[in-house]
């Protein structure tokens, strides 16, 4: 009997990107909103669309939103993608960030806000998981090289 190999569902296999809506109801933040493509996973789908939705929370508080117990819920996250669920949700949040940094002109503090951290949340964040500074990965995405300085 053989055996069946599943390809584990990244963030990177879930989210496409950003979208532009042609609403406009006076909000900076209406007009883009993250696209998903489907897994193939339902609870995968699930989790994923809760992480766009709520942004930075804890793997504990999204298992309870999925009425799951946390240490299973962490087990189910690892055995369908290959990682744990803080690191699935980081990742996730990570290329999120990275595209709105790139395809926005949102201050740091709106790009926090939209994935659910503070302004100083966020730049600790993004240097934690990006290795540069936010405002060094936007120069370098405008400009094609890293600023050795940031004026306001």
């Amino acid at each position: 009997m053989s055996s069946i190999e599943y390809h584990p569902i990244t963030p990177a296999n879930v989210y496409s990107g950003l979208i532009e809506t042609t609403e406009d109801s006076g909000h900076r933040h209406s007009g883009i909103i993250v696209n998903h493509q489907p897994s193939g996973n339902s609870y995968m789908d699930l989790f994923a669309e809760q992480v766009r939705k709520y942004g930075k929370r804890s793997s504990k508080w999204y298992a309870k939103q999925m009425n799951a117990d946390p240490r299973q819920f962490d087990g189910a996250i690892r055995c369908m993608s290959g990682m744990s669920a803080h690191d699935w949700i980081c990742e996730y949040l990570r290329l999120v960030a990275c595209d709105l940094m790139e395809q926005t002109d949102w201050s740091f503090k709106e790009v926090g806000q939209k994935l659910g951290m503070s302004s100083s949340s966020f730049s600790q964040f993004f240097r934690a998981y990006q290795q540069m500074q936010p405002w060094e990965y936007r120069s370098l995405k405008k400009h094609g090289r890293k600023s050795n300085y940031f004026y306001g």
